[in-house]
């Protein structure tokens, strides 16, 4: 049944990805989680079957698919493992969506094939030590110097830092924010150790050092001054996208809590059978169906040409907010084992907490949908 009313394409899309994340990519998502380690090797065989370049435009190796289809994707590689599918995110949603958006047509032929193909991976350097959520004021700084820039200052929590080969960042210039392509290797340029986190142990998140980085002109995306309104519009449609990633771990903690329901028995027949159970799986299923609709609904208003400021904040706070509540009862059905290690449901929960504050905290999504309403229904 095509609930969603898909097209063919996006349908084929979607099955195909299914079949490739249950195959490939949650068969490693425990080892990932437990070593810690980027699997460079699956994000290989992401890009030879087209996916790291999912979006992207079909002469730069990209499949030219539309936001729809990308969120599909996102929903199940991230159901897999939410380690890889925020890997990916980072990688195809911002990196390459950016430089195929604003790039130049060197800057597209450097770069984009290489990205689309998984031969290079990417990193967003957008937050910065003294604060996310304030992302229009960097402090670093990329100061003239001749035909290169010298950029100073620091970044913080950038996904994919340790394995990424080209580095998206913001810095202050004379007239603005601006945006700049960065290589791993540039004298001057250092990548923090990877920092311990509650979850998403395999996707690492690095702070970034500059010292008198020196950038050649060219690698300046877009025009000076004009970097935060570019990434401003590629963050709305990258929070439809995280949406779709987190839709895809509370899927996968309903699915987890169903499965074990009908298997687990207790007073002689399957705790499904109790209403104790059912209700919660209940609301579970209901809310995460809901956080899907809006999803899919923005990224539908984005591929018409609407604007999707509000309504890709609505999606991104709502999924960020049941999701939690989703696994936090997926645990709870599992009773103690939900709690050890050898079921996912506890890894689910950890995964999904970060999406309370990355990509925008729900207090800021709160703010952003409060703004929206007010400024186009003025008191």
């Amino acid at each position: 049944m095509n609930k969603y009313h898909l097209t063919e394409d996006q349908l084929d899309a979607w099955n195909g990805i299914k079949e490739f994340a249950k195959g490939r990519i949650f068969p490693l998502a425990k080892d990932i989680d437990l070593t810690g380690e980027f699997p460079r090797e699956l994000f290989r065989e992401l890009g030879e079957q087209g996916y790291l370049g999912a979006g992207q435009p079909e002469e730069y190796g990209g499949a030219g698919c539309d936001a729809v289809t990308c969120c599909l994707i996102l929903e199940e590689i991230s159901k897999a493992c939410a380690s890889v599918g925020n890997c990916f995110n980072a990688h195809m949603s911002l990196v390459a969506t950016l430089l195929a958006e604003h790039g130049t047509k060197e800057q597209k032929d450097n770069y984009l094939k290489d990205l689309t193909s998984g031969r290079k991976l990417g990193a967003f350097g957008l937050t910065e030590p003294s604060g996310g959520s304030n992302a229009g004021d960097p402090k670093s700084r990329a100061v003239l110097d001749g035909n290169q820039y010298v950029l100073n200052g620091s970044k913080a929590f950038i996904t994919n830092a340790w394995v990424a080969d080209v580095f998206l960042v913001t810095a202050k210039t004379e007239n603005g924010v601006s945006a700049f392509i960065l290589e791993r290797g540039m004298p001057g340029f250092e990548i923090g150790t990877p920092e311990h986190k509650m979850g998403m142990h395999g996707s690492p998140t690095c702070s970034l050092f500059f010292d008198s980085v020196r950038i050649p002109k060219e690698n300046m995306l877009g025009e000076e001054g004009t970097g935060f309104r570019s990434f401003a519009k590629a963050l709305d449609r990258g929070r439809v996208n995280v949406a779709s990633l987190i839709v895809g771990i509370a899927q996968a903690s309903l699915e987890a809590a169903i499965e074990y329901a009908k298997e687990r028995t207790q007073f002689g027949k399957p705790i499904a059978a109790f209403q104790g159970i059912q209700f919660p799986i209940a609301e579970m299923a209901t809310q995460i169906e809901a956080a899907r609709l809006l999803t899919l609904n923005a990224a539908k208003m984005y591929d018409a040409g609407m604007p999707i400021k509000m309504e890709s904040s609505m999606a991104k706070y709502y999924a960020a907010e049941i999701a939690l509540k989703a696994c936090d009862t997926a645990i709870t059905v599992h009773g103690g084992y939900g709690y050890c290690m050898d079921y996912p449901v506890e890894r689910y929960y950890r995964d999904v907490k970060c999406y309370h504050i990355a990509e925008g905290t729900s207090q800021i999504q709160r703010l952003v949908i409060a703004r929206e309403l007010l400024g186009r229904f003025p008191i």
